[in-house]
């Protein structure tokens, strides 16, 4: 037998051992094969066959414990048989990737006993024995080379081509042995052990390449359905480099809501459709603290159109090809944002001169006031208040004085700066925030209102021309910086204009306005559109603590 060579020395035991260990090794590492079951049952074969070569060179061994020769022939026998069954296992499995139908291996192990039995019982032939104990293993051997070719021929596997070559050689072993009574040397059988397990290491690459190839078509197959369903996608998507912002990838809804070019994507940067940039890197830094951002409002321009539009986005930082992205998917919330614009200018403005209304200016006004802080600049407020509309109203009507308000509340608009705020503030009342501008020119701004306002000229509904002038009251701010002091300040001094005659600005002169306190009845601080009686023209918001006024 092939083995029986291993034990002609200890140099040749250790040499066998470490081959049958490397066998080993490769059958383990072969452990995620389809076949790995047949390759665990071939290693098992092949350690049954070291087994019995030790076994049958220590016969001496047991001779002299008392142990018959014909018993230890016997047994030499069935092990044997179950080495062979343990090939044609291996075989079946490799082939067929299923076990032998146990009715096979009961009438294999049957036949390969009772001619062991009659060899060694009935004929005691040594001619007999030698035969049986080399027509087993080549009959699995044989079987084991058809499964190994067949391996080679479904998969193109270098491994199982070299493995087949292997087998061969253990079939020209046994067969020389068998017909010519020839042994090879240990070295042949070494090699032959060791060219398997190289075999088996290279099935397991050739499968390993193949998963990967499965793996690479698999994911690509993915990526193109993926990419296809993006493509189709109802929504804009668009997705941009991360270290350059350059545009890689659009769907057709995104190439035509941004009018661009699909054979000229990689000229697009995406920063270029933000009106305004520093949006883009307020959605950079969200994405560094979390992976995502859902609802991302965005005033988008193109490279077309002038008039910019809202989008809603949702993006992700992703890898596309191999490189860090952001995936961008967008939803038109232009009518939505008009709406919410229509819904804040009706909240904000009031309804009949469309100017601001009272809530938004006290809203706005220590906005304004922190940002001239900051800033380090003066501001102003001023108090505008028709003369004698009660006495319009009564003589022309309600629609006449409707139209007082709103070309006096227009003239006021018109004259002022887009930083500047002005207000209806109740009734025939409107105030006004001047920004970054002096004493002396606030005044100023509020004599030019004056006059402005008493050249206008609205008819009645019969025809007759109306004209009225305007009482305006100013408080700078070295006097006061507390929003509702300088309304109140302002107030003052208006009502300190019509008490002079009206048609007039007056400045806010603390010691004034205190002397004029002292003298006069406390006035109840009720806006005059609230008076449910006639009376005279009052100041707003009278009775407010001016302890913390400052000096001039």
């Amino acid at each position: 037998m092939f083995f029986l060579s291993f034990f002609e020395n200890v140099h040749n035991l250790l040499f066998g051992l470490s081959a049958i260990c490397f066998l080993g090794f490769s059958v383990w590492f072969a452990s995620g094969l389809k076949i790995a079951k047949g390759l665990n049952e071939l290693c098992a074969a092949f350690l049954m066959f070291f087994c019995i070569a030790l076994f049958y060179n220590q016969y001496m061994f047991f001779i002299t414990n008392g142990v018959s020769y014909p018993v230890l022939i016997f047994l030499r026998l069935f092990f044997m048989i179950v080495a062979t069954i343990l090939l044609l296992e291996a075989a079946s499995e490799i082939l067929l990737l299923k076990e032998l139908p146990m009715v096979v291996l009961f009438l294999c192990a049957s036949i390969g006993l009772v001619i062991s039995m009659y060899a060694v019982f009935v004929a005691d032939s040594a001619y007999i024995e030698q035969n049986i104990a080399l027509i087993g293993p080549l009959i699995g051997f044989i079987y084991l080379f058809l499964s190994f070719i067949s391996q080679a021929g479904c998969n193109k596997s270098n491994g199982a081509v070299l493995a087949s070559l292997c087998v061969l050689g253990f079939i020209e072993q046994i067969a020389f042995n068998l017909f010519f009574d020839l042994n090879f040397s240990f070295l042949f059988t070494l090699i032959l052990i060791f060219m398997l397990a190289a075999a088996i290491f290279m099935m397991t690459a050739d499968w390993l390449l193949h998963e990967k190839n499965m793996m690479r078509d698999s994911l690509k197959k993915i990526s193109d359905d993926l990419e296809n369903i993006v493509k189709s996608s109802p929504f804009p998507i668009v997705i941009s480099r991360l270290k350059n912002d350059t545009i890689v990838f659009a769907n057709q809804n995104a190439m035509k809501i941004f009018d661009m070019n699909a054979s000229e994507l990689s000229r697009y940067h995406f920063s270029d459709f933000f009106v305004d940039t520093e949006n883009r890197k307020l959605l950079l830094e969200r994405l560094e603290h979390n992976r995502q951002v859902q609802d991302f409002e965005i005033l988008i321009k193109t490279m077309v159109s002038s008039t910019p539009f809202w989008m809603m986005a949702s993006a992700n930082v992703i890898e596309y090809k191999n490189e860090p992205v952001l995936y961008m998917a967008f939803q038109d919330i232009t009518n939505r944002k008009e709406r919410e614009k229509t819904l804040q200018n009706q909240a904000d403005r009031d309804p009949l001169t469309g100017i601001y209304n009272r809530r938004y200016f006290e809203q706005k006004m220590p906005e304004k006031i922190q940002q001239a802080h900051i800033k380090q600049q003066p501001f102003a407020v001023l108090m505008l208040d028709a003369d004698h509309f009660k006495s319009i109203n009564d003589e022309y009507g309600h629609k006449t004085g409707d139209k007082v308000l709103i070309e006096m509340a227009q003239i006021v608009e018109r004259s002022l700066r887009v930083d500047d705020i002005v207000a209806r503030f109740g009734g025939e009342e409107f105030v006004v925030f001047l920004n970054n501008v002096t004493e002396d020119v606030a005044v100023m701004v509020a004599n030019r209102l004056r006059e402005a306002v008493g050249n206008l000229v609205v008819y009645s509904d019969d025809g007759r021309p109306v004209t009225w002038t305007v009482s305006i009251g100013v408080a700078p701010s070295k006097v006061s910086a507390h929003a509702d002091l300088m309304i109140k300040m302002a107030d003052d001094a208006m009502y300190e204009a019509k008490k002079e005659g009206r048609n007039r600005v007056e400045k806010y002169d603390k010691e004034k306005n205190e002397f004029r306190n002292m003298q006069a009845p406390a006035r109840q601080s009720v806006h005059p559109v609230l008076e449910t009686k006639d009376s005279d023209e009052i100041s707003l918001l009278d009775g407010i603590d001016l302890s913390n006024l400052r000096k001039e």
